[in-house]
């Protein structure tokens, strides 16, 4: 496991029950508007002395105009349950999260259901709880 934020939009953010409605088409269509992004459809899974397994994983897409990780991995967003979600986002990934969230009419929520938003970058990176 790790930490994740995610893209949702909700009738009531309130309501930490309520689900995600993000279609996969709705984000795939996203995707192919966005010239930064491409989408996947999965991911290939390194093990030390293997070639690597495919796996699938519909809506899947790494963020290609941003340089390469020192394991020469790419920044990814993948889509679940009605969400977009990266694991362990730095700021970069975070603003462009908050960016895809306003086209979406959506938040960028995390774990601990805070709120993240341009002020993040404005109040010493905290986010809106």
């Amino acid at each position: 496991m790790g930490y994740e934020l995610h893209i949702v939009r909700q009738a009531d953010y309130e309501n930490e029950e309520e689900e995600s409605n993000i279609s996969l088409e709705e984000w795939k269509d996203y995707v192919a508007t966005d010239k930064e992004l491409n989408l996947t459809n999965g991911y290939r899974l390194n093990f030390p002395g293997s070639a690597g397994t495919w796996q699938e994983s519909p809506g899947f897409c790494e963020w290609i105009t941003r340089p390469p990780f020192e394991d020469g991995s790419l920044p990814w967003l993948d889509y679940g349950c009605g969400s977009i979600s990266a694991k362990f986002p730095d700021d970069e990934l975070i603003r462009k999260m908050i960016d895809i969230s306003i086209v979406l009419n959506a938040k960028v929520r995390g774990d601990q259901f805070e709120y993240y938003d341009m002020t993040y970058f404005s109040n010493g990176g905290r986010p809106i709880m």
